[in-house]
């Protein structure tokens, strides 16, 4: 069996391939079925969660055992290490089950999300957006802001509540070397001008989230939520066409959602239908299919 390292992940992938390989995905018939969080019991009442996503290649579908693969991610979060959980993924030969790769589970999860921000980026934000304005801090921003930047031609991007830590990993992309970053405190004035918004994580000063009820971008702003956990106005929600990965599973069932990534790459919904129109995405918690497609993608390239 090979163990891949962050390392080896890092020097075999490549942003506009990743964007493809996820695009190729979600129109693909991968079995990717639901499975249930694991509940790990700990002291003072506090309870940590195992989390298992399995996929597979479809063997019945392509009417072929020779080829194809089983595999699954393992993730591990606990209450007492909240900034700290365990990740790895484990990919099976589909014809003679053995198991032929053990992935750093945390640096693929990090490709993953990029690829499938910069993926929904493609089909909901305008062409011609430019101008980007990141909220609060995210370590996997750099990886982000690379792959959005496969998207779309980006030429300014400005934080506000990101740490000197990130903005300096990310001016260190070679995919933004063109791009000018800057820093802003005035996030109501810096939102009229964005033509894309990313909603990244809490604010590194506070430590919480940016009151985010004042949020009103400009017509044909599309905005992109990279944290899950963010609070977001009931009237921005009402007044956005909503997006995410899988509508079997949504982050809100109670929201009306437009299309998820699937339908939008095999061409069965529309993902933005006017200029001005703004557009939302917010992701959700099954990630079975693009871990198992960048899995086999990353064991085929190293």
């Amino acid at each position: 069996m090979r163990i891949i390292s962050s390392d080896e992940i890092d020097a075999c992938l490549e942003d506009r391939e990743v964007l493809e390989t996820l695009r190729s995905a979600y129109r693909s018939n991968i079995v990717a079925p639901p499975s249930p969080d694991f509940r790990v019991n700990r002291l003072n009442g506090m309870s940590g969660a195992l989390a298992v996503q399995p996929a597979w290649t479809n063997f019945s579908a392509q009417n072929d055992v020779e080829r194809g693969y089983v595999g699954c991610s393992l993730a591990l979060n606990l209450p007492e290490n909240r900034s700290v959980s365990s990740n790895l993924y484990i990919l099976f030969s589909g014809t003679g089950a053995q198991p032929i790769a053990l992935i750093d589970g945390m640096r693929l999860g990090t490709w993953r999300i990029a690829g499938v921000h910069a993926l929904a980026m493609s089909y909901l934000a305008r062409e011609d957006t430019s101008r980007l304005l990141v909220i609060g801090d995210n370590p996997r921003l750099p990886r982000v802001l690379a792959a959005y930047a496969t998207a779309r031609n980006l030429t300014s991007v400005l934080f506000a509540g990101t740490s000197p830590e990130v903005r300096k990993k990310a001016a260190s992309q070679p995919a933004l070397s063109n791009v000018h970053l800057g820093e802003t405190s005035e996030i109501h004035a810096a939102q009229e001008g964005a033509d894309m918004i990313c909603i990244a994580g809490p604010d590194i000063n506070t430590g919480t989230f940016h009151a985010l009820t004042y949020l009103d971008p400009p017509a044909g702003c599309h905005i992109d939520i990279l944290d899950m956990t963010s609070s977001l106005s009931s009237e921005l929600l009402e007044d956005v066409r909503l997006f995410t990965t899988d509508l079997s599973d949504p982050p809100r069932a109670e929201l009306e959602w437009a299309a998820d990534l699937s339908e939008l790459a095999k061409g069965n919904k529309a993902g933005r239908r006017y200029y001005g129109q703004r557009t939302l995405f917010l992701p959700g918690k099954r990630t079975g299919l693009t871990d198992f497609t960048l899995a086999a993608h990353i064991f085929l390239r190293t």
